[in-house]
């Protein structure tokens, strides 16, 4: 049975079930089977939508960056007003990974809409609501939705991940998540 995507215990009792599944599997000291190391060692991939674009690719593997896919992920990620991409930081990446992987996992494979990544400081200047030293214009903040999540649920798990901050936009319906200094906030 898939979880609720839309419930906002999902993230806690979750939390709870993997943390007492790998305590029991470690207590047991035995090997799982199928499982080849942990979730930072294996590729990653993410997809990510915005408007009509989509692109769905892997970025890291074997250790380092993977050009072709970082670079499209890269340029959906740029500044739409502009049209104008940098490269995006990998943490930030990894970030949007470890939402994305979290919901794969329950069996929930739905793309990542991106609503703003990289913003040039004149497109930070004009957005509302912008901080003015936005992690946007380094290219290390992304405002996200993911079709059938709540915008709470990705807030939770932004926290869990403890990467960075986690703005939570419930009136707006969307999460920004960042590799800044651990805080959170309500918008």
């Amino acid at each position: 049975m898939l979880p609720n995507p839309n419930s906002d215990l999902l993230l806690p009792s979750r939390r709870r079930f993997l943390q007492q599944s790998a305590a029991a599997v470690a207590s047991l000291a035995l090997p799982v089977p199928g499982w080849t190391g942990d979730f930072w060692s294996q590729p990653r991939e993410l997809w990510l939508v915005r408007g009509r674009e989509s692109v769905k690719a892997m970025y890291w593997a074997d250790g380092k960056l993977i050009p072709e896919g970082y670079t499209a992920l890269c340029r959906l990620l740029r500044d739409v007003q502009l049209n104008l991409a940098v490269q995006i930081d990998p943490v930030t990446l990894d970030i949007l990974r470890g939402v994305y992987g979290w919901l794969r996992y329950f069996g929930i494979d739905r793309p990542i809409t991106v609503l703003s990544g990289y913003r040039h400081p004149y497109t930070n200047a004009r957005t509302e609501r912008a901080a003015l030293n936005s992690l946007h214009m380094l290219g290390q903040a992304v405002d996200i939705r993911i079709p059938g999540v709540s915008a709470n649920c990705i807030a939770q798990l932004g926290k869990y991940l403890s990467a960075g901050g986690v703005g939570y936009y419930p009136a707006d319906g969307f999460t920004h998540l960042d590799r800044g200094k651990l805080r959170t906030w309500t918008g």
